[in-house]
């Protein structure tokens, strides 16, 4: 086969494509300009009606949105402010001592408390507890001043009950492995409760005041442990 078409083929397509757009243009001529359409073309007072409802609800949701554009903008810059306010709050060595944000690490069979607080409380070794369960003494209480601890045991006729307290900056982990998790507010603490799923196991709730870190750890019902965690205060 010849690489190139017969010459009368190449002149034949030629021709038709040069009709082709011959009939186009002679269409596009043949269409009525926008007057002479008016003239025949005449719409509805309904239609008319209709068309101008939409053309304003088209303008009312293009002003909205603008309004809503607006209105994030100001949120935005008022969240900048506040940002740069809490920073500066954060400058005054009174307000780093109150302010600590908790982070709970998990791992595979225990879970990690540790604050953010940059600076440590003053430590006050005078907490305790003004409620704890009929039946229970106090039995022992052990003080570490170099970590700064406290560990207390209160002994019932079958149970036990630590009392443990230390500065908040410091870590402490809990075991998790069969337990469940929750966070509940009693009376303005943020306890984080840790109970076992067949009720065999020991019971544990952590939960900070003043720059303390405080733990409960016992086989007795959250009930009476969450009880405990509220009448805990300093003694003179």
């Amino acid at each position: 086969m010849p690489d190139t078409m017969p010459s009368d083929t190449a002149v034949y397509v030629a021709l038709l494509k040069q009709a082709v757009i011959n009939d186009f243009m002679r269409e596009i001529a043949s269409i009525p300009s926008e007057k002479e359409l008016a003239k025949t073309l005449t719409y509805s007072p309904r239609h008319i009606a209709r068309m101008k409802k939409l053309f304003a609800a088209e303008s009312r949701r293009e002003f909205f949105a603008l309004l809503w554009s607006a209105t994030k903008k100001t949120a935005a810059a008022a969240a900048i402010a506040l940002a740069i306010l809490f920073g500066s709050l954060l400058l005054s060595p009174n307000v780093r001592a109150v302010v600590a944000e908790t982070i709970v690490e998990w791992f595979e069979s225990f879970a990690r408390f540790q604050s953010s607080q940059p600076e440590a409380a003053e430590f006050e070794t005078g907490w305790r507890l003004s409620y704890v369960p009929e039946g229970f003494e106090e039995a022992n209480v052990f003080e570490d001043a170099e970590s700064r601890t406290v560990s207390i045991l209160y002994r019932g006729e079958s149970e036990k009950i630590s009392f443990t307290y230390t500065i908040v900056d410091a870590s402490l982990s809990v075991d998790n492995e069969g337990r469940g998790y929750e966070e509940r507010t009693v009376d303005g603490l943020h306890i984080y409760i840790f109970a076992p799923e067949d009720g065999d196991k020991g019971k544990r709730v952590v939960w900070e005041k003043e720059g303390i870190r405080f733990s409960l750890a016992s086989t007795i019902s959250i009930d009476e442990l969450l009880l405990m965690a509220k009448s805990v205060h300093v003694t003179g």
